[in-house]
Order: C-alpha cells, then structure tokens, then sequence
C-alpha cells in the first residue's frame, strides 16, 4: 500500500504532466517540488507504514517457520529460507526507507532554501532541473529494492506453501485410499 501511494502521489496527481516533465521545464518543476512539499507528510505515514508492516510480520514468520520445521527436525533448510527472506526483506525494507525519507527531506530543503532558478547568467532554471534529475534517480534506485522486497514477499508465500503441503497430516490423498 505505501509503494502504491508513493506512485499515486508522483505520477497520476491532477497537475503531472508527462510532457513537461520529460523536458524539464523548470516552472512545471518548481510547481511539482510544491505540491511535493505539500503532500510530504503523507509520502512519510506511508513510508512509516510500509515498514512497520514489514517489521510485523518478520517475528510471526520466523516463528511460523520454527514451528513448521518442528524446532529445527523437519525440512530445515526451507525453513531456513523462509526466515532468512523474512529477514532480509525487513532490513531491506528499513534501508530503502532511510535513504527515501533522507534524500526526500533534503530535496525538499534545496527546493524550499536554495537559489535554483539562477544558476548561469540566463536564469534557465537548470538547479531546478538537476534537482528534480537527481529525484528521478534516486527513485530509480528505491524502485529496484521495492522490487526485491516484493520478490522476498514472493518467496515467503511460497515456502509457507510447499512447506504447509509437505506436512503429512495435510496431504492429500486420493480417491482411491478413500474407499
């Protein structure tokens, strides 16, 4: 939920506009960077929530995945996996959000504090452009980490479920043992 809001927020406001953006027009930028700073506070609970949420299921999966594996005596290695990518993605998930909300209140700092509108003697705009290019990229860079944390969230499903289908009171049998 907080990656969907994060995306709403940047890409489908009521004011985006693919084709200014993409050439940088430095008045379409600065006007972006406000509302930014307007809805900043919502781009924060969501992040805040995004990790508490991972944080909450860490300690519930590694327990499940202790008591699943019969305190360490039944497919440990699986289990092990499935701790492991519970782990990682919680850390991953921290790491993502403290480099997010870091360059975002520093973004927001130059483009609330700083001179970027008269860089040269032509007044061009071009703080306001390599802002909001450093903001494309550090995106970028958060993007791939959501998408581990997802491919992690992919992982733990599908071990709970192999080793939920494993467990021999839960197979099933077939039509012909059960006559």
């Amino acid at each position: 939920t907080s990656n969907t809001t994060e995306t709403n927020h940047f890409y489908h406001s009521q004011s985006f506009n693919y084709t200014q953006w993409k050439s940088l027009d430095p008045t379409y930028i600065e006007s972006q960077w406000i509302h930014r700073q307007e809805q900043r506070p919502i781009l924060m609970c969501a992040a805040l929530f995004g990790s508490l949420a991972w944080f909450w299921m860490v300690v519930p999966v590694v327990q499940s995945a202790w008591v699943l594996s019969r305190g360490g005596k039944r497919i440990v290695g699986t289990h092990v996996l499935l701790a492991s990518l519970s782990v990682c993605g919680g850390i991953m998930e921290l790491l993502a959000r403290l480099l997010t909300v870091g360059t975002t209140n520093v973004a927001n700092w130059l483009a609330k504090d700083f001179n970027l509108n008269n860089w040269t003697s032509d007044n061009d705009g071009t703080g306001w452009r390599v802002l909001e290019m450093i903001h494309m990229i550090t995106n970028g860079m958060t993007l791939w980490v959501d998408a581990f944390e997802t491919l992690a969230f992919f992982g733990i499903t599908s071990v709970f479920f192999y080793s939920v289908a494993k467990e021999p009171k839960y197979r099933v049998k077939s039509s012909a043992m059960l006559e």
